[in-house]
């Protein structure tokens, strides 16, 4: 029995290290997928569910990885745009299929992409922390959420008001700013259910940065989503129109300026000639 001590405290010692690699193993993989779940949330939640789901703003996202072949997942997260521009068929019947709105650039790293594929082939492998309950939906004020679109009335957490890169409804020059998209006709392409999501989340690169430690509160989400109800279906002023209103105003105080000027030149010329008569007179 002596004999075989060494050799069964080596295949003990063997036994311990093999534990503890597939440990060291398994909590990689729940670190990683916990960082996808994170993720998630942060950059998908708003325009996806999960089991829940499509939503007027994307698919739902479970069992993606399986409906998906793994390199294409990667190249369209890495960079949607090129894959619709290459004529991708399943990219562009995507994006006729959720009224062209195309899924931005989120901007992710390849360990990122990772991890949140890692998380979206085992969503139940994520935090076992049950997610906050979503508020009761509210009627929001409208007239409010004008104010805060314009800015009239600040964001409580201190954002930038929406006016600032988005026009709706005629409001501003041009309809506002065209740095992004007209939002008049957001409520009717999306619904209630896309606009909501969108507020909450704002996932969108352009928006991050401004919004991620200055989220919209939720009576401000409510009030927004209301205005973006009212607004729906009102034409959208387009920069073409803005010119030509400008143009015809331009024309109408030419005209003007155009009208008076020749009724005022007789009576001027005269007051001239007047005077210079008069200065001749006295120099005789």
């Amino acid at each position: 029995m002596g004999k075989n001590e060494p050799g069964r405290t080596a295949i003990f010692g063997m036994s311990l290290i093999l534990v503890a690699i597939l440990a060291v193993g398994a909590a990689a993989a729940s670190d990683q997928t916990g960082q996808g779940e994170t993720l998630f949330h942060q950059k998908c939640a708003g325009c996806h569910g999960l089991g829940t789901g499509d939503r007027p703003t994307g698919p739902d996202l479970f069992g993606v990885v399986e409906r998906r072949d793994r390199p294409w997942l990667i190249s369209f997260i890495q960079d949607p745009a090129k894959i619709i521009a290459s004529g991708d068929k399943t990219a562009v019947a995507l994006l006729a299929r959720f009224n062209g709105l195309a899924m931005p650039n989120l901007q992710l790293d390849a360990g990122q992409i990772e991890a949140l594929l890692a998380y979206l082939a085992n969503p139940e492998g994520g935090a076992t922390a049950a997610p906050e309950p979503k508020p009761s939906k509210t009627v929001g004020n409208a007239v409010r959420g004008e104010k805060l679109f314009t800015g009239e009335i600040p964001l409580a957490n201190g954002g930038a008001p929406c006016l600032g890169c988005h026009g709706i409804a005629g409001v501003g020059l041009a309809g506002g700013a065209n740095f992004g998209p007209d939002l008049t006709g957001i409520y009717g392409n999306y619904g209630e259910e896309g606009v909501s999501g969108i507020l909450e989340s704002l996932p969108f690169p352009s928006m991050e940065p401004i919004y991620a430690t200055r989220p919209l509160s939720t009576t401000e989400q409510q009030d927004l989503g209301a205005y973006f109800a009212h607004v729906s279906g009102t034409p959208v002023v387009s920069d073409g129109q803005l010119l030509v209103e400008v143009a015809g105003g331009v024309l109408v105080l030419f005209g003007l300026m155009l009208l008076f000027g020749l009724g005022r030149l007789p009576s001027v010329r005269r007051s001239l000639v007047g005077q210079v008569s008069n200065q001749k007179g006295g120099m005789r």
